[in-house]
């Protein structure tokens, strides 16, 4: 057709049905992020009829989902019935694949951990690492019956669709290693895979510092640097589903560029992950036993120490202008693996630097954060994978059919 690209776009037409879907879904979420609530506070939020919220909310109690919380009391008339999430409804396990680790949590419907594991990795091949994450759920799932799925979060571009590492710079050997495959064909469950940082950024939405936040970019610190995406609630995973690379945005065009361990020089992660602080602790010949030591370092003001602090600030002020630019954020999160105190003074060093470099358009920097849930964020993000999955109120998958009511879901639970 003269060269013209033919459209793919496509649009899924509501009915009543999906309505009734969607305004379930809608309703827990409300009841998750502002419980204990009362049923005429939700049709408040929600813009739904009375009639509307008491029906939901009658079959969501009936089935489990949410619970009693007792009455608020009033100055005057009948004391509001309060509801909650309730915790023991559903519980969903957790997997945060590392290089030299496994860290596994079983978490319950409120987000809180009721279990954990932790496995050193030292094995080389694909295969073995996933044979010790597959005793990490086994594990995890013998201490509760109830699991509502598998989340596992790894480093790296992912082909979150498809379940498998597209490649990965901290991960060799695991480029189009079908994850989500090996799971499912081992478990009974529902298995969604996804980077570490996407994951950690769901994770803050749910329970932590992203609660209070509609739209946020996480900015996660380990190994390497990745990047979440969190729109109106919504996770933003682009195309194919690896959006959120900012560990390999190039910062440095200068000839003294760092390094990459992706083989490029200048990216953002040579300069802000723990990689490139160990590095600079190594080139400068000052030995330490890990994180702890490191802190001991930063609270005795160590040189290297101050310096790379100096260094990953500059980058990282560099890189949330360009993200504000482009997202207008409500927030930037950071958080990750990185030590409190390290981050703590990585971000108000960062904050400086662009209110100095702004000037009058202080107005409209976004807040910039830190995350809440340190470095169990990808883990316990990694556990909401299926629960998002499941019952966020995503309306595009629920017009193409892919969520069934929560009543005929959680039938038989």
């Amino acid at each position: 057709m003269n060269g013209q690209v033919e459209p793919t776009r496509s649009r899924n037409g509501a009915n009543l049905g999906h309505a009734h879907l969607l305004n379930q879904r809608v309703i827990l979420e409300i009841v998750r992020l502002h419980g204990p609530i009362s049923r005429v506070d939700i049709a408040r939020l929600t813009a739904l009829t009375n009639q509307t919220v008491f029906n939901i909310v009658e079959g969501l109690q009936q089935i489990g989902l949410i619970r009693d919380f007792g009455r608020r009391t009033a100055e005057r008339g009948q004391p509001a019935k309060l509801f909650e999430i309730n915790a023991d409804a559903a519980f969903s396990v957790g997997l945060h694949l590392e290089r030299d680790h496994i860290t596994g949590v079983l978490v319950d419907f409120k987000g809180a951990i009721r279990s954990r594991t932790y496995r050193a990795r030292h094995l080389e091949t694909p295969d073995q690492a996933l044979k010790q994450a597959l005793d990490s759920f086994r594990e995890l799932r013998q201490r509760h019956k109830r699991i509502l799925g598998l989340g596992i979060a790894l480093p790296g571009p992912m082909d979150f669709w498809n379940g498998k590492v597209i490649f990965s710079p901290n991960f060799p050997g695991w480029e189009q290693v079908k994850v989500q495959d090996y799971f499912t064909r081992r478990t009974d469950l529902p298995v969604v895979v996804d980077n570490d940082a996407t994951a950690a950024a769901i994770g803050e939405s749910w329970f932590g510092t992203g609660r209070a936040v509609n739209s946020f970019v996480y900015i996660y610190i380990g190994v390497g640097v990745g990047g979440g995406i969190i729109v109106d609630g919504r996770p933003y995973r682009g195309f194919r589903g690896g959006s959120g690379e900012l560990g390999h945005l190039v910062m440095d065009k200068s000839k003294n560029a760092k390094l990459c361990g992706c083989g490029k020089r200048g990216c953002f992660e040579a300069y802000l992950s723990l990689t490139s602080l160990i590095q600079c602790l190594k080139e400068a010949g000052v030995r330490h036993r890990g994180l702890p030591d490191i802190v001991t370092m930063f609270i005795q003001e160590n040189e290297v120490v101050m310096t790379w602090l100096k260094t990953a600030a500059a980058h990282l002020a560099e890189m949330i202008g360009n993200l504000m630019l482009l997202f207008d954020p409500e927030a930037i999160v950071v958080g990750g693996h990185l030590p409190g105190p390290l981050l703590a003074s990585l971000i108000e060093r960062c904050t400086k630097i662009i209110r100095e470099k702004r000037g009058a358009e202080t107005v409209r920097i976004p807040r910039i954060l830190q995350g809440a849930l340190q470095d169990e964020a990808a883990a316990l993000g990694a556990a909401v994978l299926p629960m998002d999955d499941l019952i966020a109120p995503n309306y595009e998958r629920i017009t193409r059919g892919e969520h069934p009511s929560l009543l005929e879901l959680w039938d038989g639970r």
